[in-house]
């Protein structure tokens, strides 16, 4: 588990000289004698009030405090009372960075350009590839092909950059940022629509890992079928590489991410000297500009549904925490080995006009040692993909959930993923008929939390509020927020109702209803419903 270590404050007792004293999010917390405090609260006329401090780092690693910070949060928590201490598990001496806790921007292990090179390795997968694919062959021309492409890059990570703010400003994980529209226990529920697919995505990722160095090694070395021993090693590796945390993450992602880039720069020529590269058939064709062309817009923007949802997981990870950082950081890291991964999938097609783009690879193969690279390359990119999208936000999860550490979260999800069977699913009708239908609620999900934040919040997070799950505001109606839960459920009803554009109707309707419904004053009137009804019966006892 990795933590970091921040400077710690001596707190002023009453009577003593204020000092300062280091705290969970980066920033100094002034201690003060009883009578300072005293005069704090009374607001003497005249006085300004101080600026906070902030930490910065000094020479030799230490934390030092300095003024003139925007806020404070850690001292927020830290002055809260014990058992929002004990919920989210602070520390004035380290700042643990895979916990739930908020992590302070000191302590963060990622700038801009590793975070880059985790994003670039975990946007080439086989499922964007296939965009380039199937679109083509249902009859778009390649240069609508290309602009479904762009424009579903442009879209998530322009969605994933600004639902990134709560971890990137405040270093909260998503299952913390859903508290505040969704509630202190509906959050818990909303979070099973992230875990779901996490979990099934992350075996079926293994297994196909599987699969691709069994055909390799019965192809070349005539090994017999080991698709089980393969994919339980593959398990093991991975529960293993995120056994460190999100520093191991990082680097591991980082490599890849170059390791991978140099093979499409090999595979790109075999393509077009083995290939059949004639783009005329596909070239004058008329192709649609209609429900073809958007549906495959928002099929292909779905695709990261759920990595949109929990960005926040890794932008709280990323330093300096400021809006051109996540917008710069999430455009260069998304949209590039996106458009890469469209691109490649149409040119397998139109060169060997097969719609498997792995298939159509291993039949451009011009030698044995082609195959055992196609093999590292879908090995490693289902690895790195599955290390950010799945095991992230499932340990986070199941610590929130069972009160476990991260390490006992990762192997959770590592054990679920083979529980889950993901060779019956990956083959099962039912199961991709199961999943398009619940999607359809991850369009208004993420419309919900953009409203939040963006329109209701106005960018204003209370970080202690979202853990004070005992006696916060965010209890709601029986600890379920009501906007949010309306919002999802139209949401969802409309997106089923055009299936074929279910995320681009979902999300600006499950935003919209939030905005209206927040502005009607629905949660503050159920919640003041429940609490007159929770004060009744003792009314009638003074009685």
């Amino acid at each position: 588990m990795a933590k970091a270590r921040i400077g710690i404050g001596d707190a002023g007792a009453a009577g003593r000289t204020p000092g300062r004293s280091a705290d969970i999010s980066g920033n100094c917390s002034e201690t003060h004698s009883s009578a300072a405090v005293s005069d704090a609260s009374r607001g003497r006329a005249g006085r300004r009030p101080r600026p906070e401090p902030r930490l910065d780092k000094t020479r030799n690693g230490w934390l030092a405090c300095e003024m003139g910070s925007q806020s404070s949060v850690g001292s927020q928590v830290l002055s809260g009372p014990p058992q929002l201490k004990e919920e989210i598990g602070m520390s004035q001496h380290e700042v643990d960075l895979d916990g739930l806790a908020p992590i302070p921007e000191s302590a963060r292990p990622m700038g801009p350009k590793s975070f880059v090179l985790v994003m670039w390795s975990t946007a080439i997968i086989i499922q964007v590839m296939a965009i380039g694919t199937f679109l083509l062959q249902d009859g778009l021309n390649l240069n609508q092909v290309l602009l479904v492409g762009a424009l579903s890059a442009v879209l998530v990570a322009l969605m994933a950059a600004l639902n990134s703010f709560p971890g990137l400003k405040h270093g909260v994980p998503f299952v913390v940022q859903l508290r505040s529209s969704f509630g202190y226990h509906g959050a818990r529920v909303a979070y099973f629509f992230r875990i779901v697919p996490a979990i099934a995505w992350y075996g079926i990722g293994t297994w196909i890992g599987a699969m691709s160095i069994n055909a390799i090694m019965t192809t070349i070395f005539s090994l017999p079928d080991l698709n089980f021993v393969y994919f339980g090693l593959l398990t093991v590796v991975q529960i293993l590489l995120t056994l460190k945390g999100i520093t191991s993450i990082q680097w591991f992602d980082a490599i890849v991410a170059i390791i991978i880039f140099v093979m499409l720069a090999y595979f790109l020529v075999v393509i077009f000297v083995n290939g059949e590269m004639d783009f005329t058939p596909y070239q004058g064709t008329p192709g649609s500009w209609g429900l073809l062309f958007w549906g495959g817009v928002s099929a292909a923007t779905a695709n990261w549904a759920t990595v949109m949802l929990n960005h926040s997981d890794l932008m709280r990870h990323v330093k300096p925490a400021t809006g051109k950082t996540t917008f710069l950081s999430n455009f260069i890291g998304i949209s590039p080995p996106w458009m890469v991964m469209v691109l490649f999938g149409m040119l397998i097609f139109v060169g060997t006009g097969d719609d498997d783009p792995i298939a159509g690879l291993v039949s451009l193969a011009p030698n044995p040692v082609f195959g055992v690279i196609l093999l590292v390359f879908i090995v490693l990119a289902q690895i790195s993909s599955n290390l950010t999208t799945s095991v992230l936000p499932a340990g986070l999860a199941f610590q929130d959930l069972f009160k476990v550490k991260w390490s006992t979260g990762v192997i959770i999800a590592g054990a679920l993923s083979g529980i889950t069977a993901p060779w019956v699913l990956f083959t099962s009708d039912w199961f991709f008929t199961f999943q398009n239908i619940y999607s359809v609620f991850l369009g208004p999900m993420l419309g919900v939390l953009l409203a939040d934040y963006w329109f209701v919040q106005r960018r204003r997070t209370d970080v202690t509020a979202l853990y004070d799950t005992a006696a916060g505001p965010y209890r709601y109606f029986h600890g379920f927020g009501p906007s949010a839960w309306i919002s999802l459920v139209v949401g969802g009803a409309v997106a089923l109702w055009q299936l074929e554009i279910a995320w681009l109707i979902g999300m600006p309707v499950g935003l919209i209803v939030y905005v209206l419904l927040k502005r009607a004053g629905v949660d503050r009137r159920l919640s003041s419903r429940q609490s007159a009804q929770a004060a009744t019966p003792a009314a009638d006892i003074t009685r």
